[in-house]
């Protein structure tokens, strides 16, 4: 499919085709690499590389030419934010969420004049998954370069953009932007709800239709106003749309362990749990670049490994303990969640997850937990552990609000582990970083605020 910006925009958006093409071009741009090499958005540095170095997720970033980008990783790992490096690949990301954003509002801007394009419920799924991604696209960028919301909430952040032009967009507050946020996933969930909602496609008669865990989906939504209403701290919005996907049951936790080296096949990063993925056809590389490189691959040692995952509550059971887990070519013990075994069905190949129900059931409970409803915070982990192999928290170790807490915070540690969540969540509570994380390096008091790009200041 030719690149969307060298489509004639009325031949692109002369006919329904058009239009699905444009929105495929902005899903395969969450992978395609922003830079040279085998850097993508949503597949690296949004997820198991860049952002998985700020949380500390590895512990050897610092060494010479780890994971095939020894200048990125390193200056990461100082959180050294004006290495020159690490700069560009910040604009790299600002530049790659806003032209995502340029081409939904195009696509936008013609939809609703050409509504009799479209045949069935195509323009309804086309709008809202539209609507969708640009919320997506703008909360991930407010993530990144707003101030933590507790202490910044009214701080100027990031332009909220709604129009395809070039005209400059004001910077919202935090506040105003997660506000824009919600406003946009409403009308997506709105739009959605008209479409079917009954099932989760894998392959079917019209591909566009298909593999409905590949698309902003109406679930996706809901997951993701949860995800954004807990980031501002609205915890009864935020427990209404997690319980929402929740009661669904269309993302069911696993009850055996997929992941495991002794199956055939082997569903490594429990493919049904996703609300939303993104495909990607460079995950081998990204994972070669990443887990495989000389000298050093991107790792975890093995004694913070057993502390991470068996030492806390004894749980050397853990499914993700023994199956994320495994020696690379090099006879390094490295994260293994998004290898590309041989043989895989389609569905379970190059998918990276953006919104998991595992995040609901957290965010369900920390709701709970601020409401100061202990049992049912507690259940609602042990929903989780129990679909990890996992015993029952002991109820007798965890029976107040800080000791849930500290029980939320070591799943978020143990589940996100390569997908760059765990960053946000320690931003979004303002965690003391080097408390939490254990790095050893001193933290810069802007630790979780992206400067702007130079373009962008020098714009404005």
């Amino acid at each position: 499919m030719p690149a969307k910006d060298k489509v004639p925009e009325m031949t692109l958006f002369s006919n329904e085709q058009g239009f699905k093409d444009a929105i495929v071009g902005v899903y395969l741009s969450m992978d395609l690499p922003n830079n040279a090499g085998n850097t993508g958005l949503y597949t690296n540095d949004l997820s198991m590389g860049l952002t998985s170095v700020l949380a500390y997720s590895y512990d050897n970033a610092n060494a010479s030419g780890v994971g095939g980008n020894g200048a990125l990783y390193n200056a990461a790992y100082y959180y050294n934010y004006n290495d020159v490096t690490l700069k560009a690949e910040i604009a790299n990301i600002w530049q790659a969420l806003y032209n995502n954003i340029a081409n939904i509002n195009n696509l936008l801007k013609q939809i609703d004049e050409k509504k009799d394009l479209f045949s069935g419920k195509n323009y309804y799924q086309l709008k809202g998954e539209a609507l969708g991604l640009r919320a997506l696209f703008h909360f991930d960028a407010l993530r990144y370069f707003g101030q933590p919301p507790l202490t910044g909430a009214n701080t100027a952040a990031i332009p909220y953009v709604t129009t395809y032009t070039s005209k400059l967009t004001p910077l919202s507050t935090v506040s105003e932007a997660a506000a824009l946020c919600i406003k946009d996933l409403r009308e997506a969930r709105m739009l959605l709800a008209n479409t079917d909602t009954s099932t989760i496609n894998k392959a079917v008669n019209d591909p566009f239709l298909s593999y409905t865990q590949n698309h902003l989906n109406y679930f996706a939504t809901e997951g993701l106003m949860a995800r954004v209403f807990l980031y501002m701290g609205q915890t009864d919005s935020a427990n209404y749309y997690a319980n929402a996907v929740i009661n669904s049951k269309k993302f069911p936790l696993i009850t055996s362990n997929v992941a495991s080296a002794g199956n055939i096949i082997r569903d490594r990063t429990f493919s049904q749990e996703h609300l939303f993925s993104v495909y990607s056809s460079n995950l081998v590389n990204i994972n070669n670049n990443l887990f495989n490189s000389k000298p050093n691959p991107l790792a975890l040692s093995n004694a913070a490994r057993t502390t991470l995952y068996a030492t806390p509550s004894n749980d050397a059971t853990d499914w993700r303990y023994s199956s994320w887990f495994e020696t690379n070519p090099n006879s390094v013990t490295v994260p293994s969640k998004f290898y590309q075994d041989t043989k895989l069905p389609y569905e379970l190949q190059g998918i990276m997850p953006v919104i998991r129900v595992s995040e609901m059931y957290y965010i369900a409970s920390e709701c709970a937990n601020k409401n100061g409803n202990i049992p049912t915070a507690t259940s609602y982990l042990n929903n989780v552990r129990a679909a990890r192999g996992l015993s029952a928290l002991n109820a007798a170790g965890i029976n107040n609000p800080d000791s849930v807490s500290h029980a939320i915070m070591n799943e978020y540690k143990k589940e996100f582990i390569s997908e760059g969540q765990l960053f946000f969540y320690y931003k979004r509570l303002n965690k003391n970083l080097a408390q939490v994380s254990g790095t050893p390096v001193t933290i810069p008091a802007d630790v979780y605020v992206f400067p702007l790009p130079d373009a962008e200041k020098l714009y404005r």
